[in-house]
């Protein structure tokens, strides 16, 4: 039956030592493993229960049985045992008494086995101990035995009643564990288990109390008295329904060494598996009879291409092959089993129809006795080496063509005979006749090196025979035909295994006219770089990526770098990449090639420079892409720009203002001009004295009056406009705002109003303390004079700085305006929006030419019914 199921097994691929090692585990009976060399190899924990000595894997069996509590067995059972492997008897059974003085018996039956996946024979041993009849009338002269037989016993015998509490333990806890019985007894069989085993051994305690008489088995960690917790095998045997036992009967005994090699054993057999199953190079295992013991990933994969059927464990190699190869493969291995390392190769072509070359290593397998006992099959994809061998050879024509190409003549120099050998170019790049065979005409061609040359070449050569340097120099030659030629050459030295220069091998080449090119690239470069070094314009050469090649002296100052800085930063690092002006060049330069036109580069200070750009892409021999780009700074030229377009924009607009207040003037004029030839017109010249004639001055009076006011606003708008450079000085945002406080304070008071100041952030500036007055008084008394007359007025003034200006906010709750119909009039001479109010219209412009004419601005939010909000940007003065 058992060899039934090796076969069954195998063909199911199903490993046989596996299976037995599960079968062991499964049952109740002992069970014993031995090889044909009679090594135990494994047993189960129900034989443990009749032989505790053993807990090692490979013991003689003979050594065990007669140093051991069996050593009554007869010699009868090594006999059988060896009739058994050496297959003269299949099965055979025994019955031997376990000591004379006991009553019990074994009942053994040995079994051949044998396993050719896993190259394994050997035989199976079942014991069953038998009880006769008599043992109960026996048993209280053997009580004394048992009590030895638990004491000295290395396992731990317990007993534990219905609620798992031990009521005995045997001393070999002591052992084990560190405890004594006495620290033991009293405690919950549960209460040492390691927390992660607990819900484990929870359900093995149910099992046991579920199912009396039978005997099961765990394996879990236990705590010792040390706090280590160490692997146990325990098997139990509910005896609670025995009326002379009522106990849980446990056995257990240490598994920690175990334990820790099975461990240790899976995780090395974890990683060769991972190891050989992650390798490019595939392997196969055969036995000495052939057949495949295991094999890799890569050789199951692989396998199509160089088998007929597929890869297998336990099959033949030679069922994979063809019966035409059969033959050659039976040599093949042959050699390899007298000590032979063989190699052969095969081609084949893939589904993609792609050609692959690989090669096979057959390598003999020796035992511990130097026995070859199998084959190892390795097998390696070659296809690229022998690409690039077959890629060696034509690169090796390739360079005797190239050699002609590229006129390099030859030379080889043995030191001991004096001979050369040359080839013909040797004389043509020379130019001189080809010498005999020896070239013993050597005294011709060190004639023809140029005199000043002459020690330099015999040193070079020199030293390549004696030392054995390499050499690589370049010499003038006298040709035959009286022209000077410049020599590259290149040579060095073979050696013999005692360090003796035998061969001098040199190549020479024609580099005149490459001299002479360089020569005047050279001087070009020397013009070039004087260019490039004093030009006045910044000169800037970068790669595709942005890297900055090289930068002449005057970008380097224009930007503000020192050379070593400015090529370790990129080229796109300097724009302003959010630029229009940038995304127009990126635009024309990937259009033309080329760009010029104006950019602002950032300074190393953070600000921008502007300047004129030229660049240009270009290509070097190589392919590689450089922008050269050539920069002029033109900030004095924006600068000249910039005065020019606000001289012209003051000139315009004054030119406006100029229209504008001609027109204002006649008209402001008119009316009180008017008015004043009017009422002479009606002056009684012949009774000055008459009533109505004082009436007539009165009125006069008025209309003078009117005019001259007319008259004064005017000079004091032609004086603001006429008058640019005003003094300045520093003045203090809380001083200017008392004093202009008290002009409005009765005016505020009426309103109930109230003004709010916020200098905090900025107090001071430098600015005419005049024309800061007249801004502060116009802003507050129309803040006050246009409040609305649903609430009370309320003003905030706040100052805060930017980058470049002092800003002043003035914000009420008044009135408001429509900007969206009032925004072009706002600052307009004489524009008044609220007729109900009293006012000129003045105020308004004379703020903004007070600001304007000291480079500032004005700016305006405002939405009717619920305010206004007045900016007033003061130019911050360096």
């Amino acid at each position: 039956m058992i060899n039934s199921l090796v076969d069954s097994m195998a063909s199911n691929n199903i490993s046989f030592l596996n299976f037995i090692e599960k079968l062991l585990s499964e049952t109740n009976t002992g069970w014993l493993v031995v090889d044909d060399n009679r090594k135990i190899i494994n047993f189960n924990g129900a034989y443990h229960q009749f032989h505790n000595l053993f807990n090692e894997s490979r013991l003689d069996i003979e050594t065990v049985l007669r140093d051991g509590d069996f050593k009554s067995f007869p010699d009868s059972f090594i006999s059988n045992l060896k009739r058994v492997l050496n297959r003269e008897t299949e099965k055979v059974k025994l019955q031997i008494d376990y000591l004379g003085s006991l009553t019990l018996s074994f009942s053994i039956s040995m079994v051949y086995i044998s396993s050719d996946e896993d190259n394994f024979e050997g035989a199976l041993i079942m014991v069953q101990k038998k009880e006769s009849r008599s043992a109960t009338t026996r048993k209280p002269e053997n009580e004394d035995f048992y009590k030895i037989l638990i004491n000295t016993s290395t396992s731990v015998y317990q007993l534990t009643d219905a609620a798992l509490v031990f009521t005995y333990t045997s001393g070999a806890i002591e052992e084990i564990l560190g405890y004594t019985a006495a620290e033991v007894l009293g405690k919950n069989a549960i209460e040492l288990v390691h927390p992660d085993d607990k819900e484990h051994v929870r359900d093995w305690l149910i099992n046991i109390r579920r199912q009396p008489e039978k005997l099961l088995t765990a394996e879990y960690r236990i705590k010792n008295k040390q706090g280590v917790y160490i692997w146990v095998e325990n098997n139990a045997r509910n005896m609670l329904s025995d009326a002379s036992i009522k106990a849980i009967v446990m056995s257990f005994r240490n598994i920690q060494t175990k334990k820790v090699a099975d461990d240790a054993l899976i995780h090395a057999e974890q990683r060769l598996s991972l190891l050989l199953n992650n390798t490019e190079e595939s392997f196969i295992l055969l036995n000495s009879r052939l057949r495949i013991v295991t094999y890799n990933k890569a050789a199951q994969e692989r396998s199509p291409f160089f088998y007929n059927v597929e890869l297998q464990s336990g099959i033949s190699v030679l069922d994979l092959i063809s019966k035409n190869e059969i033959a050659e493969y039976i040599s093949l291995f042959e050699q390899v089993f007298k000590g032979k390392e063989i190699e052969r190769e095969t081609k084949f072509v893939d589904a993609n129809k792609v050609a692959h070359v690989y090669s096979h290593t057959f390598r003999p397998l020796f035992n511990s006795q130097e026995d070859i006992h199998g084959v190892f099959i390795t097998s390696t994809e070659i296809t690229e080496r022998k690409k690039l061998t077959e890629e060696v050879a034509l690169h090796s024509d390739r360079l005797k063509t190239a050699q002609k190409i590229a006129r390099l003549g030859y030379v080889e120099f043995d030191p001991a005979t004096k001979n050369f050998f040359c080839s013909e170019l040797f004389y043509e790049i020379l130019g001189v006749p080809e010498l005999l065979d020896n070239c013993r005409q050597l005294s011709l061609l060190r004639n023809m090196v140029h005199p000043d040359d002459k020690e330099l070449v015999k040193k070079e050569i020199q030293d390549a025979i004696v030392h054995g340097k390499d050499f690589n120099l370049e010499f003038r030659f006298n040709s035959k035909d009286g022209l000077t030629k410049v020599i590259l050459a290149m040579g060095g030295s073979e050696k013999d295994e005692f360090g003796k220069t035998v061969k001098l091998r040199v190549t020479l080449q024609d580099i005149t006219d490459s001299k002479m090119a360089i020569l005047a690239l050279q001087t070009l470069e020397s013009k070039f770089k004087s260019l490039f070094e004093n030009s006045i314009d910044g000169v800037i050469l970068s790669k595709e990526d942005g890297d900055i090649v090289s930068a002449n002296p005057a970008v380097c100052k224009m930007l503000g770098y020192a050379h070593s800085e400015l090529i370790n930063v990129k080229s796109h690092d300097l724009l302003d990449i959010d630029s229009s002006l940038v995304a127009n060049m990126a635009q024309v330069q990937k259009d033309t090639g080329s760009y010029i036109g104006e950019l602002f580069l950032k300074h190393k200070k953070g600000y921008y420079v502007p300047v004129e750009v030229t660049s240009v892409l270009m290509k070097d021999g190589n392919g590689n892409c450089y922008l050269s780009t050539i920069i002029r700074d033109i900030t004095d030229k924006k600068k000249i720009e910039g005065e020019q377009k606000a001289l012209t924009e003051e000139l315009l607009k004054n030119n406006q203002d100029l229209q504008q207040f001609s027109f204002i003037t006649s008209h402001n004029l008119r009316a009180p001009v008017a008015n004043l030839l009017s009422l002479l017109s009606l002056y009684n010249k012949d009774n000055p004295l008459d009533e109505f004639n004082q009436l007539l001055i009165e009125k006069f009076e008025e209309a003078t009056q009117q005019l001259n006011q007319t008259l004064n606003d005017l000079v004091n708008v032609l004086v603001i406009k006429s008058n640019p450079n005003i003094e300045r000085e520093t003045v203090s945002f809380t001083d200017v705002f008392i004093e202009v406080k008290k002009n409005v304070d009765n005016l505020l008071y009426l309103q109930k109003g109230s003004i709010k100041a916020n200098f905090s952030q900025v107090d001071q500036i430098q600015y005419s303390r005049i024309h800061l007055e007249s801004i502060f008084l116009n802003m507050l008394s129309n803040a006050i004079r246009y409040s609305s007359p649903d609430r009370n007025p309320e003003i905030k003034i706040t100052s805060y700085k930017t980058e470049d200006w002092v800003i002043v906010e003035f914000e009420d709750n008044g009135l408001g305006m429509d900007l969206n119909r009032y925004r072009d009039r706002l600052f307009g001479l004489y524009q008044r929006f609220h007729g109900h109010k009293e006012g000129k219209g003045l105020g308004l412009y004379m703020t903004r030419s007070q600001v304007t004419a000291m480079g500032g601005k004005i700016e305006v939010e405002s939405e009717p019914g619920v305010g206004t909000k007045f900016k007033i940007f003061f130019k911050l003065q360096d």
